[in-house]
């Protein structure tokens, strides 16, 4: 939206024509108020929420780390080393990044949040605070003008000099509101330009560094991730091949048993217990 330029010129003149300018900025200045309101609200979320996920990211890579991994056997193969300790790394992986997150969390609300709303508060405070002395001073000098417009010419010299004296006195304080007025519009347009624009760019700027960073983190660890991940897929194919080795073996046992031939199974345990059950009849008697 492109509003016309308020002039100082007009503030004396004061026709319809630069109120109804005047008016037009002041409905954008509105706005500005209202749209950087929802601003500051979504920015407050966007860190606030930000805080709950780096909080949670922080617990995770901490159950990681501590999480115990055991396998089956005497010694662990090299696959099996890596592959248990990878939760130690991934809990590492996400410290690191939490780490830079945190850089930008920790200082998120004054570093960003409080110069938005100083701005909304001061500057566009500053103009609502003018507008309200403009206002003021608008409507004693056209109260003094009326009053002035409807004396009676039969007043003396004395009177009459006086009261004129007033007239421009109110002018004078009118047109002195109405210049502060429009300097503090044109400054909240200017102000908006590069204070207002410099603190969104800071925080976009402060989040584009953090992904940056986390992207080489990430890729510190691409060569580990890969190595891991040929490891896994050969514990893979190694847990397919016992699978069918043992589907193999037990059918095999399965068939042995069908067919009443003698197997190789331990049969101590049974001769135990019927040992102890021939023992306890014996003592019983």
């Amino acid at each position: 939206m492109v509003l016309k330029t308020l002039e100082f010129k007009d503030c004396a003149l004061d026709d319809p024509e630069f109120r109804q300018n005047l008016q037009e900025h002041e409905k954008e200045l509105e706005r500005t108020n209202r749209d950087i309101k929802q601003l500051i609200k979504e920015c407050s979320d966007v860190i606030t929420t930000s805080l709950t996920l780096s909080r949670l990211q922080k617990q995770l890579a901490k159950h990681l780390v501590e999480f115990n991994f055991e396998t089956i056997g005497g010694s662990q193969t090299d696959d099996e080393i890596s592959i248990s300790q990878s939760l130690k790394e991934f809990g590492r992986l996400l410290c690191d990044i939490e780490e830079e997150r945190s850089k930008i969390l920790d200082t998120a609300m004054d570093q960003y949040i409080k110069p938005l709303e100083d701005f909304r508060r001061l500057q566009i405070g500053n103009v609502k605070t003018e507008k309200k002395k403009f206002d003021k001073e608008s409507t004693k000098f056209y109260q003094s003008q009326e009053k002035h417009l409807s004396m009676s010419c039969k007043k003396d010299d004395n009177f009459l000099k006086e009261a004129d004296a007033d007239l421009q006195l109110q002018r004078r304080h009118f047109i002195q509101a109405s210049l502060r007025y429009v300097k503090a519009i044109q400054e909240v347009h200017e102000r908006k330009k590069f204070e207002f624009v410099e603190t969104l760019w800071s925080f976009m700027n402060s989040w584009m560094n953090f992904f940056r960073i986390s992207y080489d983190v990430t890729r510190e660890y691409e060569p580990y991730m890969k190595d891991l991940q040929v490891r896994v897929q050969k514990t893979r194919d190694s847990f397919i091949s016992f699978c069918a080795e043992a589907e193999a073996l037990m059918n095999k046992i399965k068939t042995s048993e069908s067919a009443g031939e003698p197997t190789t199974a331990p049969t101590t345990g049974f001769v135990y217990l019927m040992e102890k059950s021939m023992f306890g009849c014996f003592f019983y008697h």
